[in-house]
């Protein structure tokens, strides 16, 4: 399950500020870990995956390969609560029946029928990931992100977010409190998703409407 709230980032003023703080209200931020990752998100040619209700990306970062996928609707209205299946790859992903993890297998192989995949978009990300502590004990990370959305080797659009994710439903109210700080000190709440973003830069791109288009 996930559980998380993001937030778009409107200035440098707080970008530098949420790089360099240590500490959010009555909870404190570990040690920064920089990752870079590479998200490329997959769907059939006729987007199979998405219009059954779910999203899906290979996640390479560190050497390391892993699928995502997750329920492109949430449970909350303000925060981001979906199912989620993470594993880590190691076959290409179009063989859906050698993956290691039974329930994906199960849920995707139906949708996708044998057809390929294909890679809708692709994001660039440097995350300047924290751990979120409370009382000594870490209930989630802070995660902020510098984004670029590319597609067939071209850059469409770069953007900038903080998200913080908690690691269990009966932390909701730190994640509550965490964001109305954020808020009040002039964060935008999003309720646009990542991916949504990207996809709507991909589509302007393929209409001839995208900013990088001749």
């Amino acid at each position: 399950m996930e559980i998380e709230a993001s937030f778009s980032i409107p200035d440098d003023t707080l970008f530098s500020k949420y790089s360099k703080c240590d500490r959010i209200g009555d909870f404190d931020l570990g040690k920064v870990m920089i990752n870079h990752v590479v998200d490329n998100y997959l769907d059939t040619i006729d987007d199979d995956i998405w219009h059954s209700g779910y999203k899906m990306r290979v996640r390479d970062s560190e050497g390391r390969s892993y699928i995502t996928i997750k329920s492109a609707m949430s449970a909350h209205p303000r925060f981001s609560i979906r199912n989620e299946i993470e594993f880590e790859l190691h076959s290409d992903p179009d063989n859906i029946l050698q993956w290691n993890n039974q329930h994906a297998v199960e849920l995707i192989e139906p949708i996708v029928k044998g057809k390929s995949l294909d890679v809708k978009v692709e994001l660039k990300q440097r995350r300047n990931v924290r751990d979120v502590i409370c009382d000594g004990c870490c209930i989630g990370i802070l995660s902020l992100d510098e984004v670029v959305v590319c597609y067939s080797g071209t850059q469409l659009d770069d953007f900038r977010v903080l998200e913080v994710e908690i690691c269990s439903a009966d932390k909701l109210l730190a994640l509550d409190d965490i964001s109305n700080r954020l808020v009040s000190d002039g964060l935008l709440i999003q309720d646009v998703a990542k991916i949504s973003r990207a996809v709507a830069a991909v589509d302007k791109f393929r209409q001839g409407i995208g900013k990088n288009v001749a």
